[in-house]
């Protein structure tokens, strides 16, 4: 009997999940459209750092991908960085902000911030910050 392995699609980005971690509920629903947009099907949200940090450690969750904002009550996407990387150093880390401040771009590099993205940002730029950093997890 011949097993053959399963084909992997053409586009990288429509075989991640992502976390999309964002407190405003249109906010959210513009980026999840955006990223259905994209081919990404496996979108997963969570309304705060509190709540994707319990999505991260659930062992029965895959995520490959975590695009959060920068502002959010209970816990903020820095203290949420922050805490991923004790446990997941390589995993990609998309931070998004309304405040692209150079102070706050530094701070999130030194936490090990994966790219930056302003708000309010196009499709286009989402994609490239994407492709971006899958790509260099998949060189790791």
């Amino acid at each position: 009997m011949t097993f053959l392995a399963p084909q992997q699609p053409d586009d990288p980005l429509k075989a991640i999940t992502i976390l999309v971690v964002e407190d405003q509920a249109a906010t959210r629903g513009w980026i999840c459209d955006m990223l259905r947009t994209l081919g990404i099907k496996s979108i997963l949200t969570a309304n705060d750092g509190m709540d994707a940090l319990g999505i991260l450690k659930d062992e029965g969750v895959k995520v490959d991908v975590v695009l959060c904002d920068w502002m959010m009550p209970r816990m903020s996407g820095i203290e949420l960085l922050r805490k991923v990387r004790q446990t997941r150093p390589d995993l990609p880390f998309v931070m998004q902000t309304g405040n692209g401040t150079t102070d706050a771009v530094l701070e999130a590099k030194v936490e090990g911030v994966s790219a930056f993205v302003v708000k309010p940002f196009s499709c286009a730029q989402l994609e490239v910050k994407l492709r971006l950093v899958i790509g260099k997890a998949g060189r790791k």
